[in-house]
């Protein structure tokens, strides 16, 4: 049996939409290794065959302490942080780990994340076949796409589609500014410079698997062959989860309002929740609040707010009448899978991008969480919670998103490719 070696950044936003497919294939009989940093020990090793802990203990509290401004960045100076500091960061201090690893384990097939960037390093010094797993399948390069990174709204209008040339260049002029450092981590192993290595360098020739539902993405005139849209990706439920008895209680006789903003958005962001508590204490509703981090640093919630540091979207989100969150990725598709109206609140990163595709297909409404009022942002909840057109196509849109069976259908692609060794098209 074939076996297969996962390799991504230690974030659950991107470590987390790989386990279904790894847990489907080790399901089947293969041998999974999975290697990322070890503050993802707990989620991943009960899942694969072996677990190999790679470079920094990457928590939320850990990235607070190393980057205390980051929250504070937008645009292009996060975007430019982001992949000096973080992304590229990663790559230097874990590609010989991930060399040592596939050199012992002797994997048939490597699997990583978009954004881990030793991928181009480890595949072409190893010359093992590699599959891509991502969940912004809008960052690729197609033709005439739609330009990914500023939350752009669609269908677009004159003006941007006669700008659209010149954006898509300015978008990709900004990332390829960091060729000159990756490449100098690739000379270290004797690899040739490669140009536009942030945005292609982890993008395999083989297989990439969009960890998202193609109804999702806006319309664009091809994909590329070897890309494959699997559907919904989610895991969010850790093994030692037992669901509490108040949450067993819900929803109640009033409306269920759930809000999360992330982990790393939570650290990042705690001012937002006193915003989100003027909101909610005048809402007639219950409003279920997850923090991804101490609660005691907020201020009192109303009496109708309950805080939890964590619960599984998958537990409360089928629970809710409408969920408020910013635009993850986990927590879009969360909704999205469960027929749940949104409200969004994006603060940086895919987060805009994901606001707006949830407003072209109906199910969701925006607002910038960096200006709106406490009043303003209890408008947007109430809104969305009388909208019944939204909640029926809400719902409409989330039964034919649960005919996905997105490991099962990762899982099949990759033995394709661990037979074939070749490129796999759809």
């Amino acid at each position: 049996m074939p076996r297969f070696l996962f390799v991504t950044i230690p974030a659950s936003g991107h470590v987390n939409p790989t386990l279904p497919i790894a847990r489907a294939l080790a399901q089947r009989g293969h041998d999974v290794a999975y290697a990322t940093g070890p503050n993802m020990a707990g989620a991943v090793a009960p899942l694969v065959t072996r677990f190999y802990p790679v470079g920094p203990d990457a928590s939320a509290a850990a990235m607070r302490q190393w980057w205390p401004d980051m929250g504070q960045m937008r645009g292009l100076r996060r975007l430019n942080f982001m992949i000096s500091q973080v992304m590229f960061a990663f790559a230097e201090s874990v590609a010989q780990e991930v060399l040592d690893v596939a050199d012992s384990l002797r994997p048939d097939v490597l699997v990583f994340d978009a954004f881990t960037h030793p991928a181009s390093i480890v595949a072409e010094r190893t010359g093992l076949p590699w599959a891509t797993t991502t969940v912004v399948p809008g960052l690729l390069n197609t033709g005439r796409a739609h330009p990914y990174g500023l939350g752009l709204a669609y269908p677009p209008r004159l003006h941007v589609r006669l700008a659209t040339p010149l954006l898509r260049w300015l978008l990709r002029a900004a990332a390829r500014r960091h060729d000159r450092q990756f490449n100098a981590i690739r000379a270290r192993f004797a690899l040739p410079p490669r140009r536009n290595c942030f945005l292609e360098s982890a993008i395999s020739p083989h297989l990439v698997l969009a960890l998202v539902p193609q109804e999702f993405e806006y319309p664009r005139r091809a994909w590329p062959p070897t890309v494959h849209f699997v559907g919904p990706c989610l895991w969010d439920r850790p093994h030692d989860y037992a669901v509490p008895g108040w949450l067993e209680a819900l929803p109640g006789a009033r409306p269920l309002v759930y809000a999360t903003i992330g982990t790393v958005q939570s650290v990042y962001q705690a001012a937002f929740f006193g915003k989100l508590f003027a909101a909610a204490g005048a809402l007639d509703a219950d409003v279920v609040v997850t923090t991804g981090g101490n609660a005691s640093d907020l201020p009192p919630p109303p009496a109708n707010v309950r805080v939890e540091r964590y619960v599984p979207n998958s537990v409360i989100i089928p629970k809710a009448t409408v969920v408020l969150h910013h635009g993850g990725v986990s927590s879009t598709m969360g909704a999205l899978q469960h027929g749940k109206p949104a409200v969004v609140v994006p603060f940086a990163d895919d987060q805009p991008d994901n606001a707006q595709r949830l407003r072209r297909l109906g199910v969701g409404t925006t607002v910038d969480p960096y200006r709106v009022s406490g009043e303003e942002l209890r408008a947007a909840i109430t809104d969305v919670l009388a909208r019944r057109a939204m909640h029926h196509r809400a719902a409409d849109l989330g039964q034919q998103l649960r005919q996905y069976d997105a490991g099962q259908a990762g899982a099949a692609l990759l033995e394709r490719l661990a037979v074939s060794k070749a490129p796999v098209v759809r």
